[in-house]
């Protein structure tokens, strides 16, 4: 891909003036392909409507439907700081975690299209997981390969104190699911830590207590700065992440005063094998 270069830090790929509305298949598999190779994928836009953003979304996985289907376009979670509840919500995203690590099916890319964008502040931050497994020693990972984590909706047992907690909602489903602490990414095959934080409540058939020290030493190598990199929102940005090979956190952002530090994004979360990659069939990479 031509108009591809890596973003400043650790990790990351920059895609200037994508057409998403008339990409190829081949440009799509493309696409994904760099996007696998390096976590985060941002693709500079000149500005989309719904209808396209949905539909580009749509060839790359199945939207979870997050939010009442009686709205225009369900697939779209608006993410902004314009609400007068936002004291409340503000720093929901704010901890290391996985999309959708406490379900099954999981999460495989999600996306973020800015309509509004904060001059300063309001960063998305990503952890590179691969990259952190890769860097374990042998024997280490020979320990952990075939580990299962104990994963629930809330907060994380290896949760650090600077994080915000989740809120607790009523309606939301807190029942405890199981997912390996190595996974192989359903595309490349290559392994990764996974959901080591946000969700992670324990390793199955381990005490509560080593489960933690082990779950703790993974977070201090895995959020060692040459594993992190973030990423400041641009209007027409979509930013795009591999949740199989990363971990992010927002940064939480106060309610907006006007146009300056205004932050409106519109999520789409997917689940699935993108359209281009059917042969494929393993999507939970084991």
């Amino acid at each position: 891909m031509n108009y591809t270069r890596a973003l400043s830090g650790n990790f990351g790929v920059e895609v200037a003036d994508p057409d998403v509305a008339t990409m190829s298949d081949d440009e799509l598999r493309e696409l994904l392909f760099a996007l696998y190779t390096n976590r985060i994928a941002v693709l500079r836009t000149g500005g989309l409507t719904e209808v396209e953003y949905v539909d580009f979304a749509r060839r790359i996985g199945d939207p979870l439907l997050l939010i009442p289907d009686k709205v225009a376009y369900p697939e779209i979670i608006p993410v902004d700081n314009l609400r007068e509840n936002i004291k409340k919500t503000k720093h929901s995203a704010a901890h290391w975690h996985t999309d959708q690590s406490f379900t099954s099916p999981l999460a495989s890319v999600t996306m973020l299209y800015s309509i509004a964008a904060p001059s300063s502040g309001g960063q998305t931050h990503f952890c590179d997981m691969a990259g952190a497994y890769d860097a374990l020693s042998e024997s280490i990972r020979s320990e952990i390969d075939e580990m299962e984590v104990v994963h629930r909706r809330g907060v994380s047992i290896v949760a650090r104190q600077e994080e915000h907690a989740p809120p607790i909602l009523k309606d939301w489903d807190y029942r405890t699911v199981h997912h390996p602490l190595v996974r192989r990414h359903p595309i490349t095959k290559r392994k990764t830590l996974y959901g080591i934080s946000g969700s992670s409540q324990g390793i199955r058939g381990m005490s509560d207590a080593a489960a933690k020290r082990l779950l703790e030493s993974l977070c201090d190598h895995a959020l060692a700065p040459r594993f992190l990199n973030s990423h400041h929102h641009r209007v027409g940005d979509i930013l795009m992440w591999d949740n199989p090979t990363t971990m992010h956190k927002a940064s939480p952002i106060g309610q907006a005063t006007g146009p300056d530090d205004a932050r409106v994004l519109w999520r789409i979360s997917l689940t699935g094998i993108p359209s281009v990659f059917l042969e494929c069939i393993d999507e939970e990479g084991a």
